[in-house]
């Protein structure tokens, strides 16, 4: 059994977008497609990976721009938190704020929900709501693999922002303080946005969220 994983930025924002599989079902999930639909078809093609899912930890426009057209092209189901459905529909409005073009808009097949998971191959990938970027903000993570997938609840040395739409500092507080840093300390964290990290550094040393 061997994992695949693939996280790459994608768009003008530097969304991280990652490919994760089983190497030998080639099963595979993609995390936050937010933009760049032709690369990241062309590393699903170039590894023959079968998508299962495509899922979001949340849905601002840098993280979900390209899932339309990769539902498409995978016929793989889409899924989003409901509490941020209502971001998924003002896709327009977020692209006129940040000066993108509108992207292609599809329906999200389903809801993700707290502790439940996706299996992929020999591999399940857990999720953990988060609010507090948004209301629906969900981390994923690996089970039994140390690894975790923020989103933008949890950075390298900072956190999410959380003065855009349904966005609460206390909320993300608690999230953070109760669902991640209750996390082994070697758990190695791949947010939305530039480089990783791992939890006990960021219990540590993180200036927004002291324990």
């Amino acid at each position: 059994m061997s994992l695949y994983r693939k996280t790459f930025p994608v768009g003008a924002l530097g969304c991280n977008c990652t490919l994760i599989a089983d190497t030998e079902s080639k099963e595979a999930l993609v995390v936050d497609p937010g933009d760049d639909f032709d690369y990241i078809w062309s590393l699903i093609r170039e590894e023959s990976l079968d998508v299962k899912a495509i899922v979001h930890t949340h849905a601002h426009i840098d993280h979900i721009g390209a899932t339309a057209e990769l539902a498409e092209a995978t016929k793989a189901k889409t899924y989003l938190h409901p509490d941020d459905t209502f971001l998924h529909q003002i896709l327009a409005e977020q692209a006129q704020m940040i000066g993108l073009p509108t992207p292609k808009s599809g329906p999200i097949d389903g809801a993700l929900s707290d502790d439940s998971s996706f299996k992929f191959g020999e591999y399940e990938l857990g999720v953990l709501h988060t609010p507090g970027h948004t209301p629906g903000s969900v981390c994923f993570c690996l089970e039994n693999h140390d690894l975790c997938f923020s989103g933008d609840t949890l950075f390298s040395g900072s956190i999410g922002r959380t003065d855009l739409w349904g966005g609460d500092f206390a909320l993300i507080e608690k999230s953070i303080k109760e669902r991640l840093y209750t996390m082994n300390g070697a758990v190695e964290v791949i947010p939305g946005h530039g480089p990783n990290t791992h939890i006990d550094v960021e219990r540590r040393s993180n200036p927004f969220v002291h324990l």
